[in-house]
C-alpha cells in the first residue's frame, strides 16, 4: 500500500514538474486558458489552500471523462498555468464567461504567504470585486518579460464549464461593453416581447396565456440574472441569496414550459397519453423545487430535464402531424428548445465539458430568445385563426340576426294587420248583435206607439226579455274583455269529486234529446278524491260546452264526457261526434262574438260568448283549456285544472 502511495505521489510530482506555459505576446488580445493548463478537479474538497494543491496533488483527480459525468453536489476545480509575459502589457484580465462565482480564489505561486491575490465567496457582496462589471473579471499583473505560475480554485454554478480567458485591457473594455449592450439589447428584446404576451393575455385571458406570460416573464428575469444585473442593481450586497434566487429560477421554469406546451396542445382533448405524461413531468418538477432549493443544486433539475429530452422529441413528432395553425411552427420551437437547453445547454452542464465550444450562458439567452419568439410567432398565427373563425362566427350571427329582425318585423306587421282584421271583424260582429235585439225593440214600440198589437202586456213582455237579454250580453261582454282578476269572483271550496261528477252527469242528461242524441260519461277518477274549485262556475262551463256539441254536432250527436287525473291534476273532456273544425277556428274558437257559421249559430241562438266565458272560468282557476278535433269526429274541448289548487281528502 505504501509502494502504491508513493507511486502516485511520484506520478503527480512528475505531472507538476512538466510547465503548462502561455506566453502573452503583443499581436494577441485574448488568450483561452484551457489548452495551456493543467485542470484537476477536487470531487471530495480535500485541497483548501495552495501549498496542499502543490504538496498533495495526488489528493485530486487530474480533467478527464469522470469530469463529463453529473456530480450531485457541487465541488472545487483548480488549475495550474505558466505565464509569460512577451509583451509591453503588464494588467491583464481573467474571464470565466459567468457573472458571478459561488467560489474563487486566485493565486501566485512565488507569493511568500497563503492568501490568494484574490478571493470570493457565495457570501461575498459585489463590491468586494476588484473590477465592479457585472460580469465576473480578475485583474492580474505579470511585468513585461516576466514568467510567474498562476493557481486558480473556483466553482460554477450547477458545475458547469467555464471559458476561462485572459484578455488584454483593450479587449477587456471592448468585450465588457460588448456584453454590457448585448445583454441591455436582449433584456430590451425579451422585455418588448412579455409586453406583447400581457397584452395578448389582457384580451385573451385564459390558463394556457397565463402560463405564457408567467414563462416569458421568468425567460426574461433568467436574462437579467445572467447578465449579472440582479447582482449588481438588486441585491449587490447579498450573496447567498443570488446563488438561492439563480437555482429557484432554474427550478420553476420548467415547470410553467410543461404547462404552456400543455395547454397550447390541448393534449386534454386530443392526446389523453401525453397528457398524462406532462402532468407526472410537471408533478415531478414541482417535487423537486424545494429539494433544489434546500440543497442549493439543481443536479437532480438538470438529470430530469435529460430524461425528459424523449417526451420533448416525440411531442415535436406529434405535433409535426396535426394540421391545427401556427402547429409546425410550434414544433420548431420545441426543437429549439431541444437542441439549445436540453442538449447543449443541460446536458453541457451536467456532463462537465460535453460541449465547450460556447459559453453555457450564451447557448440558454439564443435558445430561450428563439424559443419565446417562434412560441409568440406560433400563437399569433393560432389567435388570427380564432379570429378569423370568430368573425366568420359573428357574421353568420349578425346575418342570422338580421334574418331575425327582419321575421320579426314581418311578423309584427301581420300581427297588427291581423289584430285590426280582427277588431273590425269584433265591431262588425258586435252591431250585429246588437242590433238584432234593438230592431226587434223598435218594432215593439212602434207597435205599441200606433196601437196595432192584440196584447200590450205581451209586447212589454217581449220588450223587457229583450232588454234583459242585451244586459246580459254587455255583461258577459265586458266580464271576458276585462283585463281583472276573475278569481276574486270565484267560490273555493272543497268539493267531492265523484258526487259533483255524477250531479253534473244528470244535469247534462236533461239536455239531451233521447230521441236522436247520446251522452255517454267516462270517469277515470281514482286516486284524487277532492279538489278545490268553484263547483258552480265549473258546472255552468261543462253545461255550455255540452249544450254547444248537442247544439251544433247535427241530428244524431254522440257525446262523450270524461273525467281523468294525470301528475298534473285533473283533465276533463268534452268530445261529439260531430263536423271537425279547420285549424283556423281552432285558434279563434275561445274568441268572444266567435261564430264558424254565423247564419247557422244565429238560427240555433247563442252570441258567441259562451266558449270565451268558458276560457275566462278555467283560466281564473290556474288551468287551462283547448280545443282540438276528436277521435269521434267532432270536436274535443279539454279542461285542465291544476293539481295545485289539489287539497287532501
Amino acid at each position: 500500500m505504501k509502494l502504491v502511495n508513493f507511486l502516485l505521489l511520484l506520478l503527480c510530482s512528475s505531472v507538476f514538474a512538466q510547465e503548462a506555459s502561455l506566453s502573452l505576446k503583443s499581436t494577441q488580445d485574448v488568450y483561452s486558458i484551457k489548452p495551456s493548463a493543467f485542470h484537476y478537479n477536487d470531487f471530495s474538497g480535500a485541497i483548501s489552500t495552495k501549498q496542499q494543491f502543490i504538496d498533495q496533488p495526488q489528493l485530486l483527480s487530474p480533467f478527464n471523462e469522470e469530469q463529463k459525468k453529473p456530480h450531485s453536489q457541487q465541488y472545487d476545480r483548480w488549475l495550474k498555468v505558466t505565464l509569460i509575459n512577451e509583451s509591453q502589457t503588464t494588467q491583464w484580465y481573467l474571464s470565466f464567461g459567468f457573472a458571478r462565482l459561488p467560489k474563487l480564489a486566485v493565486y501566485w505561486q512565488n507569493t511568500p504567504d497563503e492568501a490568494p491575490i484574490y478571493q470570493l465567496t457565495e457570501h461575498s457582496a459585489f463590491d468586494d470585486r476588484a473590477v465592479q462589471d457585472p460580469q465576473t473579471y480578475i485583474p492580474i499583473s505579470i511585468a513585461a518579460g516576466e514568467i510567474k505560475t498562476l493557481f486558480v480554485k473556483y466553482q460554477t454554478f450547477a458545475n458547469a464549464p467555464a471559458n476561462i480567458r485572459i484578455h488584454s485591457p483593450a479587449h477587456y473594455m471592448k468585450t465588457s461593453q460588448t456584453s454590457l449592450v448585448t445583454n441591455a439589447a436582449l433584456a430590451g428584446v425579451i422585455a418588448a416581447i412579455l409586453l406583447i404576451v400581457v397584452v395578448n393575455l389582457w384580451f385573451n385571458m385564459n390558463l394556457t396565456n397565463v402560463f405564457y406570460a408567467i414563462w416569458t416573464f421568468l425567460f426574461f428575469i433568467i436574462v437579467v440574472d445572467m447578465a449579472g444585473f440582479t447582482y449588481q442593481y438588486i441585491w449587490p450586497s447579498h450573496g447567498a441569496f443570488a446563488g438561492l434566487f439563480s437555482i429557484g429560477l432554474m427550478a420553476v421554469v420548467p415547470i410553467f414550459h410543461l404547462l404552456f406546451v400543455r395547454g397550447f396542445l390541448q393534449l386534454e382533448y386530443h392526446n389523453v397519453f401525453l397528457d398524462k405524461l406532462y402532468i407526472g413531468s410537471t408533478l415531478l418538477y414541482c417535487l423537486l423545487l424545494p429539494i433544489a432549493l434546500y440543497l442549493e443544486t439543481v443536479y437532480y433539475n438538470l438529470i430530469t430535464s435529460t430524461l425528459i429530452i424523449p417526451l420533448f422529441a416525440y411531442t415535436c413528432w406529434w405535433s409535426l402531424k396535426q394540421s391545427a395553425p401556427g402547429i409546425r411552427i410550434f414544433a420548431l420551437s420545441l426543437f429549439n428548445h431541444i437542441l439549445f437547453l436540453n442538449v447543449l445547454t443541460i446536458m453541457g452542464a451536467s456532463y462537465g465539458n460535453a460541449f465547450d465550444v460556447f459559453e453555457i450562458a450564451s447557448y440558454i439567452k439564443i435558445g430561450y430568445l428563439v424559443e419565446v419568439c417562434l412560441f409568440t410567432i406560433a400563437m399569433a398565427i393560432q389567435h388570427k385563426s380564432v379570429q378569423k373563425q370568430l368573425v366568420f362566427q359573428l357574421q353568420n350571427q349578425v346575418n342570422s340576426l338580421n334574418q331575425t329582425v327582419a321575421f320579426e318585423k314581418l311578423t309584427s306587421e301581420q300581427q297588427k294587420h291581423d289584430i285590426k282584421k280582427h277588431e273590425a271583424q269584433l265591431f262588425t260582429d258586435l252591431s250585429h248583435e246588437l242590433r238584432t235585439p234593438l230592431t226587434v225593440m223598435k218594432i215593439q214600440v212602434e207597435s205599441l206607439q200606433h196601437n196595432i198589437v192584440d196584447n200590450v202586456h205581451d209586447s212589454y213582455v217581449k220588450l223587457m226579455d229583450k232588454i234583459d237579454e242585451l244586459n246580459q250580453f254587455i255583461n258577459s261582454l265586458m266580464l271576458v274583455t276585462s283585463s281583472g282578476d276573475m278569481h276574486k269572483l270565484l267560490k273555493l271550496q272543497n268539493v267531492t269529486l265523484k258526487p259533483f261528477i255524477n250531479e253534473v252527469h244528470q244535469e247534462c242528461q236533461h239536455l239531451v234529446d233521447m230521441r236522436r242524441q247520446s251522452l255517454n260519461l267516462n270517469s277515470q277518477i281514482t286516486e284524487l278524491q277532492c279538489i278545490q274549485f268553484d263547483p258552480d262556475a265549473l258546472k255552468k262551463v261543462i253545461l255550455e260546452v255540452v249544450k254547444n256539441a248537442l247544439r251544433f254536432g247535427g241530428k244524431d250527436v254522440e257525446v262523450q264526457l270524461s273525467f281523468l287525473q294525470d301528475a298534473d291534476g285533473v283533465i276533463i273532456r268534452i268530445e261529439d261526434s260531430g263536423t271537425p273544425l279547420t285549424y283556423e277556428a281552432h285558434q279563434q274558437l275561445f274568441q268572444p262574438l266567435y261564430r264558424q257559421e254565423a247564419s247557422r249559430s244565429a238560427m240555433l241562438g247563442g252570441k258567441g260568448m259562451g266558449l270565451a266565458m268558458c276560457k275566462k272560468i278555467i283560466e281564473a282557476h290556474r288551468g287551462k283549456i283547448s280545443s282540438h278535433n276528436s277521435l269521434l269526429g267532432g270536436l274535443c274541448i279539454e279542461l285542465k285544472l291544476p293539481k295545485s289548487l289539489a287539497t287532501a281528502a
